[in-house]
């Protein structure tokens, strides 16, 4: 079947590419994994090092196919201009495992967009489509899409064509040839969900799972969760929830915080097992502490309120005992020494 020559299966078994295009072009511009400060690629919502995976039809039960977002740039790699492109690493995700065996060969462009001359890729079904800068996919983009897939289909005798903007759908079929049909769906943001076909040599796709892509979910308090504290020099601790937002099969690791109190944010740092922390030169009372942690998909902001309670100062600055007078003290010291110098010269006549 010709057309299988143009669909890409993203699978260690087959991965074709169209030669013309394997020749690299210069890079104006790119987006790679930087911790909590990556970007998100222009154009698209997809961030580098996120996992994008997909059940195909024929595959065993426990294997689904997977892709890597390993980085975005500008460039005029297809020969039309430069666009913003994406490019991803297949793999083979044994989920029952958790295995991913790479799929050969590696640095796959899967989107280019160029919003005057449109969408290309050399890769098919179109996985991750480009989207507007409210971050949704646009008629204007489906229909730049159908274009493309209109070339790659169209030794198939597609007689009709169209495009449900509404659910970020094309379906092209024919009816005098031979009744065959093709169905793409996007989510709103452009990922693709599914590849239905009637093909006999083309598998179906449908998506697996893909990043949550939420900001981090935390909590903070002193090292030993009392809010009162009768010391300003204090030690902070931060508790994250465990997260696999970017879908790699890994709970994230890689956050940033900032501190606010009186009038100043301290620097983005990575997280200490504890923040030293210090209330300064201040009388007893409530003190706000803000906390910012942050991961590649947004910040989140905390508070707490600290109860500074000195210990109680004699005159000379030294703590007093709580609860109890100086004169009460005295009297109980007072009492005590009578009683043992008493007791003392009782026994010295004893033995007199």
């Amino acid at each position: 079947m010709k057309n299988v020559k143009r669909i890409i299966l993203l699978s260690t078994i087959s991965i074709i590419f169209f030669c013309s295009f394997m020749v690299p072009r210069a890079t104006a511009q790119e987006w790679i994994y930087e911790g909590a400060n990556t970007e998100r690629i222009p154009n698209h919502s997809v961030y580098p090092s996120e996992w994008y995976a997909y059940e195909i039809s024929g595959f065993p039960t426990d294997i689904v196919a997977a892709v890597k977002v390993t980085h975005g740039n500008i460039t005029d790699y297809m020969m039309m201009g430069n666009g913003t492109c994406v490019w991803v690493n297949g793999y083979a995700w044994n989920t029952t495992s958790g295995e991913k065996t790479p799929s050969t060969p590696t640095n796959i462009l899967v989107s280019y967009w160029n919003e005057t001359v449109g969408y290309a890729s050399v890769f098919t079904p179109p996985l991750i489509i480009p989207v507007e800068n409210d971050g949704k996919v646009s008629p204007s983009i489906l229909s730049w899409l159908s274009v493309f897939l209109g070339i790659e289909l169209m030794d198939q005798n597609m007689e009709n064509l169209y495009i449900y903007n509404g659910i970020y759908s094309i379906a092209f079929w024919n009816e005098t040839y031979n009744n065959a049909y093709i169905h793409f769906n996007w989510t709103d943001v452009g990922i693709l969900t599914g590849l239905e076909s009637n093909f006999p040599d083309l598998e179906n796709f449908s998506l697996y799972s893909q990043p949550a892509q939420l900001p981090p979910v935390f909590s903070f308090s002193t090292e030993h969760d009392t809010l009162i504290v009768n010391s300003t020099d204090t030690d902070l601790k931060v508790a994250i929830t465990d997260a696999d937002n970017d879908n790699d099969g890994v709970t994230d690791t890689d956050y940033l915080y900032r501190m606010f109190y009186g009038s100043t944010w301290t620097s983005w740092a990575a997280i200490p097992t504890l923040i030293d922390f210090d209330l300064g030169s201040v009388p007893a009372g409530n003190y706000t502490v803000t906390v910012e942690v942050k991961n590649m998909y947004g910040v989140t902001q905390e508070q707490i309120e600290i109860q500074y309670a000195p210990p109680e100062e004699g005159d000379d600055g030294s703590p007093e005992i709580p609860g109890y007078s100086i004169i009460l003290i005295s009297i109980a010291l007072f009492t005590g020494a009578s009683f043992l110098i008493h007791k003392s010269c009782k026994k010295m006549k004893s033995y007199a």
